[in-house]
């Protein structure tokens, strides 16, 4: 009976720990139904309970979060793709990598076929 106690304090420790956490990294403006300084007063105080009502109260929803677009069968055709679109030169001023810099394709090309 002794290590159903301490495994259930554990588990105390450990819920009450993420949802304290989770409340203080948490943007406030996502913060569901208190203010977030209060839910992290109720995490505090109230620990088996505060946490809980966090997790199922508090926390931002899944749903309120933008979901990606959905994708189709037929939307892993890349038929719809304009092959000029990656001949652009990029606009960031970091270096290119070997294979996106067309001057040492062109460079390789002419040590691998000298003929040419």
């Amino acid at each position: 009976m002794v290590w159903l106690a301490g495994l259930i304090s554990l588990l105390t420790i450990a819920v009450w720990v993420y949802a304290f956490f989770d409340a203080l990294t948490t943007p406030a403006s996502e913060v569901r139904n208190l203010p977030k300084i209060l839910w992290l007063i109720v995490i505090a105080l109230f620990t088996p309970v505060g946490p809980l009502l966090w997790l199922f109260l508090g926390r931002p929803r899944e749903a309120d979060a933008p979901e990606p677009a959905a994708q189709s069968a037929d939307s892993t055709s890349l038929d719809h793709l304009d092959p000029a679109d990656f001949n652009q030169a990029s606009d960031s001023d970091r270096p290119l990598g070997p294979d996106d810099d067309p001057e040492f394709l062109r460079k390789l090309n002419r040590r691998i076929n000298p003929e040419d």
